[in-house]
């Protein structure tokens, strides 16, 4: 069975532009929790960010990934849980096309991906744990859009907000991210004083 919700909305305008100019380092002074680690990524990236749409695959189902791109919109970040399965690859070269032309932001897959070479080429991030030539097929077994789901062991729900950069990829958390924003931006603040 397949479920599908509907996205979340956890934030205000206002809050996700202000997430958008901090840094993971910064944020990594101030907490342990909601950084994803050993993640690979196909291209350099400076900084990405977005909203959060979640996607849970079961039994090398890749189904439920294609409901997920049809409620997906520009500047979303897809997450996709693949349930503990690392050797089928659920994301290549013609769902990383499909990101392009809706605009997602990045794709975060807790698993494997395929087509890597054009992966390379896209200016769509793709964060990713291993390569596999092995892949999900469409079986229309069973998945879940937009539902909490774990990658990198974080927990993540749709409207949930990421930003990444080149030391890492961190999750907002709703329940501290206005004492967390106030001192990642006030550590900025002085970091910059001090550089001139």
């Amino acid at each position: 069975m397949l479920t599908v919700n509907d996205c979340l909305e956890k934030y205000s305008i206002d809050e996700m532009e202000i997430f958008k100019t901090l840094s993971t380092s910064t944020l990594g002074h101030f907490t342990d929790f909601g950084f994803l680690e050993n993640y690979k990524c196909t291209i350099p990236v400076t900084k990405v960010f977005g909203k959060v749409i979640t996607v849970k695959l079961s039994n090398g189902d890749g189904y439920p990934l294609n409901i997920a791109l049809q409620h997906a919109t520009e500047g979303d970040i897809l997450v996709i849980d693949t349930s503990g399965n690392k050797t089928h690859a659920c994301w290549g070269e013609f769902r990383t096309r499909k990101a392009e032309e809706i605009g997602l932001t990045a794709i975060i897959v807790g698993g494997a991906v395929t087509d890597i070479e054009y992966l390379r080429t896209s200016h769509v991030p793709v964060f990713y744990e291993l390569v596999s030539s092995r892949t999900t097929r469409v079986l229309k077994l069973e998945g879940e859009v937009n539902t909490v789901v774990s990658v990198g062991n974080v927990v993540f729900e749709s409207g949930d907000y990421v930003i990444a950069d080149q030391d890492g990829i961190y999750k907002f958390n709703y329940l501290n991210y206005k004492k967390l924003i106030k001192a990642a931006r006030e550590k900025e603040r002085v970091e910059k004083l001090r550089r001139f």
